[in-house]
């Protein structure tokens, strides 16, 4: 257990153990200086030594649970938040139908937001570390960065997935039908769409559509309250993931 504790502490998690990694040093002491395996006191020692050592193995486990719980909910966010109907769609049904699955997936990353908050205290009940010293707020920027890495990685497969929605290849190869249905009129010799295929004033062309959607992607990094001062976003560190 010892040995297992060492190897698996990250270095920005080591120095809010130290004290608890001394105690563990101190019991074994006598052991690996003095005793031997047919001393008379080596039943206590072995004893005290494993009570010392269990504690301190089963903090380590319930910090490195917590962080597996954060990143288990994280990589659900990397389910696309576009669904591609494989029927043509006149583009407000598009838009009603994109707006019901977001409103319901954006609520979930919410209720992750309040778990992970909470997570993040189990583990400072456990360690009770001074919450102003450096080495806690060097841990609390640490799984800040995994936050803003999940987030990243959230809105990254939803781009993706949409960059394959409209890419000619991609739906050829799939023989996917149209994703829009929209209607073409002929008039005075020019070919219009509607609605067009840009932007309009009225932000009803395809174009603003397919912005909006990326607006929604973009929300994921605005759900939770920022780990490092329990309010904020993470919508500054996002626009900086190029």
């Amino acid at each position: 257990m010892y040995n297992e504790i060492l190897s698996i502490l990250l270095p920005v998690e080591k120095p809010l153990l130290a004290d608890r990694i001394e105690l563990m040093n101190k019991s074994l002491k006598l052991g690996i200086d003095t005793l031997k395996w047919n001393s008379q006191d080596i039943g206590p020692f072995i004893s005290k030594a494993m009570s010392v050592v269990t504690d301190q193995d089963q903090l380590v486990k319930k910090m490195k649970d917590n962080i597996r719980k954060i990143e288990a909910m994280m990589a659900t966010w990397q389910k696309p938040l576009f669904e591609r109907k494989l029927k043509p769609l006149y583009p407000e049904d598009l838009e009603q139908i994109h707006s019901a699955l977001v409103i319901s997936r954006l609520e979930e990353i919410r209720n992750h937001g309040k778990e992970i908050h909470k997570l993040l205290k189990d583990t400072a009940d456990h360690i009770k570390p001074d919450k102003k010293s450096h080495t806690w707020l060097s841990y609390q920027d640490y799984v800040n960065g995994l936050i803003i890495g999940g987030i990243t990685e959230a809105i990254e497969s939803s781009m993706n997935y949409l960059a394959d929605q409209i890419n000619i290849a991609y739906n050829k190869h799939h023989a996917y039908p149209p994703m829009f249905d929209i209607k073409v009129d002929l008039r005075d010799r020019d070919v219009v769409f509607d609605p067009p295929i840009g932007s309009t004033s009225k932000q009803n062309g395809i174009r603003d559509i397919i912005q909006k959607v990326l607006d929604d992607f973009i929300s994921v990094s605005i759900q939770m309250p920022r780990l490092d001062t329990n309010s904020g976003d993470y919508l500054v560190e996002i626009k900086d993931q190029f």
